[in-house]
């Protein structure tokens, strides 16, 4: 295909047929090719609106095909709407300019190594700060703007919010450099971005690569020498450094679900699993259907372990506690099975577990606990969750010695009941548990399905005994991993409330990654 530039022009314009946009694309993805339209685009003063308003059609025409549907999505638009084309059209287009608005910021924008000539200006504003200890030249920095500069996260969780309304989200411990508010290296640690479309060429640097976002929801890790990129939403492009240079013919271009891993001195990425579950992306618990349908089973204590400086968060709020802290590496948070955060016990955490206090009376004879674990690594006898605590307390639910998980309930005689499960639990996979005792069975669900049963009497009362997550009361058998969305009920959840709220779960699941 020969292109010259009233075809580039046209392209910018939205004017092609759907023949030249599809031949166009192919044109698009040499090299060269790309620089010459971004350079070409940059000529044209309202590429930006444009993209915007290519972007907001299609997302209507995709989603109602009605043009009803358009007219609000376009009417904060300044400019007057092309004329009317299909979403597949369309939406090739805004991808298309959505490259070479990212290649035009990445070709004329700041190189490996520049500095913006103005000191002290703000490269970034924190949006959120979860017991965090910032650094700038080794003093403490509480200011709510980042000028830019050199920075160490040495503890806790910052969500960050650069040019474009791009989010970052940053864990301890990490250093990092705010070069503007559009770029930002990222020298050891971890960051998830969330790119909008005005953020496009929002620029990751790390001392392997550069990442360059094109709209999209992105994480970062530098670690020991190697560089990883995962990308859950969107495109981006990965530039690896070559002799402390960009790399164009190593470039590769990242979707979503999926990862590279880049070494220092290596060649090539190496292509990689995509993770979801490392990376926390959100600071927030969102409304979810799983949710919902928990309350509507009316839990007496809701534990959905968001994250929070505060401690143990609990629906209603009465029977919330504190996280247990110690030595480690990361925060006592981590991603949870859903969007938001879990309580992250040991791994290489501070977290070590939760305590509650105060939590609701279980006197009613029965009982059920609804959770979702993650297991980082093989653990024997490690609590998920109990109230026992020697001759007091009526439930708990642990790993065994041989790594299968069991249940034990105290009856009102003081007989203790006892219930394993069929197999050792997956490792880094969130599993739906529940324990439901109605006077008569005591019952263990994993995923949806009844693994075991054994005949129980009437469950003991306990009105006021402490309540303990991933620990127990003696501070031992910590749990290795993640715990989360937590449910304590007074009586016994039938099969097929187990089965629907699993049914949820994972359309939830499905969403969320």
């Amino acid at each position: 295909m020969t292109v010259d530039d009233e075809l580039i022009d046209r392209m910018l314009s939205g004017e092609p047929s759907d023949e030249e946009v599809a031949a166009f694309q192919q044109w698009l993805k040499t090299p060269a090719n790309l620089q010459r339209f971004a350079l070409r685009a940059e000529l044209h003063s309202d590429l930006r609106q444009s993209l915007r308003r290519r972007q907001i059609q299609a997302k209507a025409l995709e989603a109602n095909n009605d043009a009803s549907a358009i007219a609000p999505a376009l009417a904060s638009q300044k400019h007057q709407p092309p004329s009317f084309r299909s979403p597949k059209v369309l939406l090739t287009m805004a991808v298309g300019l959505a490259t070479a608005a990212c290649l035009l910021i990445a070709f004329l924008g700041p190189h490996r190594g520049d500095h913006p000539a103005s000191v002290g200006r703000v490269a970034a504003s924190v949006v959120r700060n979860v017991g965090a200890l910032l650094t700038k030249s080794d003093r403490q920095w509480d200011d709510p703007q980042l000028p830019v500069g050199d920075y160490e996260l040495r503890k806790g969780l910052l969500n960050l919010q650069f040019g474009g309304g791009v989010m970052v989200y940053v864990e301890a411990p990490a250093r990092f450099d705010a070069v503007s508010d559009k770029r930002v290296v990222l020298h050891s640690g971890r960051l998830s971005a969330t790119v909008p479309l005005e953020g496009i060429g929002f620029t990751v640097e790390t001392p392997e690569a550069e990442v360059i976002d094109f709209g999209t929801e992105f994480s970062v890790d530098v670690e020991g020498g190697a560089s990883e990129v995962h990308v859950f939403d969107g495109l981006v492009r990965v530039n690896p450094w070559t002799s402390n240079q960009r790399d164009a013919s190593k470039s590769v271009d990242l979707h979503a679900s999926e990862a590279v891993r880049i070494t220092g001195g290596a060649t090539d990425p190496v292509g990689i699993s995509v993770e979801t579950n490392r990376f926390i992306r959100n600071f927030d618990e969102p409304r979810l259907n799983y949710a919902r349908a928990i309350k509507r089973l009316s839990p007496v204590a809701y534990y959905r372990m968001p994250i929070r400086d505060r401690g143990l968060v609990s629906e209603p709020p009465e029977y919330s506690g504190i996280v247990l802290t110690g030595e480690g590496k990361r925060p006592p948070h981590a991603k949870g099975v859903f969007a938001g955060g879990s309580l992250r016990v040991g791994v290489d955490s501070i977290g070590r577990g939760g305590r509650v206090d105060s939590p609701p009376a279980l006197s009613t004879g029965r009982f059920s606990l609804v959770v979702f674990v993650y297991l980082e690594a093989p653990e024997r006898n490690a609590r998920v969750a109990t109230n026992w605590n020697g001759e007091r307390g009526n439930f708990g639910l642990s790993l065994n010695e041989n790594g299968l998980l069991q249940v034990r309930i105290r009856s009102g005689d003081g007989e203790v009941s006892s219930i394993e499960g069929g197999s050792g639990l997956p490792l880094k996979t969130w599993r739906h548990i529940v324990v439901t005792a109605n006077g008569e069975q005591l019952q263990l669900y994993e995923d949806g399905k009844l693994v075991s049963s054994k005949p129980c009497a009437v469950v003991a009362a306990s009105d006021s005994d402490t309540v303990w997550f991933g620990t127990d009361a003696n501070a031992a058998q910590v749990w290795d991993g993640r715990i989360d969305e937590v449910a304590l009920f007074d009586r016994a959840l039938a099969a097929e409330d187990v089965a629907a709220l699993y049914r949820t779960a994972q359309e939830e699941i499905a969403r969320s990654r």
